[in-house]
């Protein structure tokens, strides 16, 4: 179907042997139009970054929901992981997540920042 879509404005040139030249014009003007921004559309949705996998999960942030003897869960993105960091970590710090192997998250603490940390939007 989608294979259709992009190759509309080349079919639609039948139009000209079908219709006079000036209706024809109009409605494949309309046609390369709703094309060009389809095209623009897809082109954006390429050249977004990957947010699944793995890739997806470097450099996201969660919060540490239990801690354990060497290893914490975490919650990140609606699901609860196995964690381990070098950091000394407590319950309801905010993590980075750095890397992943197997199933277990490598994290480190997110540092908060000033304005974050004091409770203002930094608004006069």
């Amino acid at each position: 179907m989608c294979h259709i879509l992009l190759v509309l404005p080349f079919i639609s040139l039948v139009l000209f042997l079908i219709l006079p030249f000036d209706q024809a014009m109009a409605i494949y003007s309309v046609i390369l139009f709703i094309s060009v921004i389809l095209y623009w559309l897809i082109w954006k949705a390429m050249r977004r970054p990957v947010t699944t996998g793995v890739e997806g999960m470097i450099g996201a942030v969660g919060q540490v929901i239990q801690n354990g003897a060497g290893s914490h869960k975490v919650f990140v993105k609606g699901e609860i992981w196995d964690a381990v960091s070098v950091e000394q970590l407590s319950v309801g710090d905010p993590v980075e997540i750095t890397g992943l192997k197997r199933m277990q998250l490598t994290v480190r603490k997110k540092l908060k920042l000033k304005n974050q940390v004091s409770g203002s939007t930094g608004r006069a």
